[in-house]
């Protein structure tokens, strides 16, 4: 059972270990195939000749960099046919045996959802990296988390949404969720062919119109009720797209992606965007709007009165 990783990594130091606990962590790690788009200054990509698994390891100068759905849809495209598709970022650590674990539990989800078409994905629990370079995972922190989790969504006065932690009151098994976090999504792998991954959308809101997409396209999302994986936050001090002096060097400037990102985002949501890339507008796209608790319209309606307020 192949299962293919896309992974898209911007100047990120952590992407070799990332590999390597993928790869140490596995049960069976020769049924891993890897499609990583490395965007780094020129000769300062990862050094990766220590994987033995089959990876196309595609190399992008940074100032040609577009923000993270134009990488994820370059690591999609590497994707050849694998069982099942797993998008991750380039600060991960996994546990023993995931691979093995995470293939249970989306066939659970499965059962439980009557249904083939099934994303697993939550928000990973944290670990830190101490000064001296060794990992941290804490635990019993308020400010952290180690236990699963579902995903609510939540909303600000921009039109801007957020991923929100919802306890998991059942750990016995796959818990229903409303919507995918980017870093962390596992499922079959027709996902890449069903739902291709948006290029414009460059990074906030990603995950929503992912998710309304593949929601309208039949496919249910779960939570898993197992911690397999974990993020490395806020990384303070590592390099990021947003960067001023990485911005300048850009033919594309990032506050022109975004708002043109942010503009996509709301015909993809209100219905407007046809084709590979908008929802379908079936029963299912009433139905979403119904499980999170808003009406596309209504609240594009209330973010133009509040910023004419403004």
């Amino acid at each position: 059972m192949k299962i293919f990783i896309s992974i898209a990594s911007y100047r990120d130091k952590e992407l070799p270990k990332t590999v390597r606990s993928l790869i140490d962590n596995a049960q069976y790690p020769e049924n891993l195939h890897f499609g990583i788009l490395d965007q780094a200054e020129k000769n300062k990509w990862a050094d990766l000749r220590f994987v033995k698994s089959p990876i196309k390891h595609n190399k992008m100068h940074m100032k040609d960099a577009r923000g993270a759905g134009y990488a994820r849809k370059i690591c999609m495209e590497m994707y050849d046919g694998e069982d099942f598709f797993l998008q991750i970022d380039s600060h991960m650590r996994f546990a023993k045996n995931w691979d093995v674990r995470l293939i249970t539990m989306l066939k659970e989800a499965q059962e439980i959802a009557n249904n083939e078409r099934v994303i697993l994905s939550q928000f990973p629990a944290p670990y830190q990296l101490w000064t001296n370079g060794k990992e941290y995972y804490p635990e019993g922190d308020p400010l952290f988390w180690s236990d699963p989790a579902w995903t609510s969504v939540v909303w600000t006065w921009k039109g801007l949404w957020a991923g929100n932690r919802q306890v998991m009151k059942d750990k016995s098994r796959p818990h229903l969720s409303h919507t995918v976090l980017a870093g962390y999504v596992f499922a079959p792998g027709n996902l890449v062919e069903e739902v291709p991954y948006d290029p414009r959308i460059s990074f906030m809101g990603e995950e929503l119109c992912f998710a309304i997409r593949a929601y309208t396209r039949g496919w249910d999302i779960y939570a898993p009720n197992e911690m397999l994986v974990w993020h490395y936050y806020t990384r303070k001090d590592h390099p990021k797209i947003w960067n001023q002096r990485d911005d300048m060097t850009r033919e594309h400037k990032w506050r022109d992606l975004e708002d043109k990102s942010h503009a996509i985002q709301r015909a993809v949501l209100m219905g407007e965007e046809s084709g590979k890339y908008g929802v379908i507008k079936n029963d299912r796209y009433k139905e979403y709007q119904k499980m999170i608790g808003k009406n596309f319209v209504d609240f594009y309606k209330e973010v133009d009165r509040t910023r004419k307020k403004r």
